[in-house]
């Protein structure tokens, strides 16, 4: 190509980026990853919400740092896949497909290792010590190298020429936190 040719060449070719750029920034698809890709960037409103989660579960200084470990390993390591886009009119509904460590597994394990071995979680008067429970717990599930992948149908609406995510439904946030077990319903 010709100098002249290949700046022709080259401002179509950026012209052709920026209109596919332009017109993929506002798609359900694109919605969802960014929504997905917030968990991998610990986002701060993430940050917020996982705060608010640790601090419902009154634990121990040392627990709340494993439990918040186990919760940014989870969200960074998280890795999704857009599998399917249906728009019709204004309400679309995106398919990603998710692997996320299987805590729900790590949680039942260490439940019934628990309760073989009760007589590791007693404290010096003989009574069952929670927070050392909760430590042995949590401590698994943050070594868990154990994956689970789902499928999650997400919801949106066009609100103002914007796709926006409805509201994130309890079962769709246990499968992103590892947490879901497919026979609880």
């Amino acid at each position: 190509l010709s100098g002249g040719n290949m700046k022709k060449f080259l401002l179509v070719a950026l012209m052709t980026l920026l209109f596919c750029g332009c017109s993929m920034t506002g798609t359900p698809s694109i919605k969802v990853s960014e929504y997905l890709s917030k968990f991998n960037s610990l986002d701060e409103l993430v940050i917020q919400d996982m705060e608010s989660t640790i601090q419902g579960e009154n634990l121990s200084v040392e627990n709340t740092t494993i439990y918040r470990n186990v919760l940014q390993r989870q969200y960074q390591d998280l890795k999704y896949d857009i599998v399917e886009e249906s728009i019709n009119g204004d309400s679309a509904v995106v398919i990603a497909k998710i692997t996320v460590y299987d805590l729900h597994t790590s949680k039942m394990n260490s439940e019934a290792y628990m309760n073989e071995h009760q007589d590791e979680f007693l404290d010096m008067d003989n009574m069952f010590d929670q927070e050392s429970y909760m430590k042995y717990r949590l401590e698994n599930m943050l070594s868990t190298k154990d994956t689970v992948s789902h499928n999650i149908s997400f919801n949106l609406t066009k609100k103002d020429d914007e796709w926006v995510i409805d509201e994130i439904d309890r079962v769709t946030l246990e499968k992103i936190h590892g947490l879901y077990f497919e026979n609880q319903d």
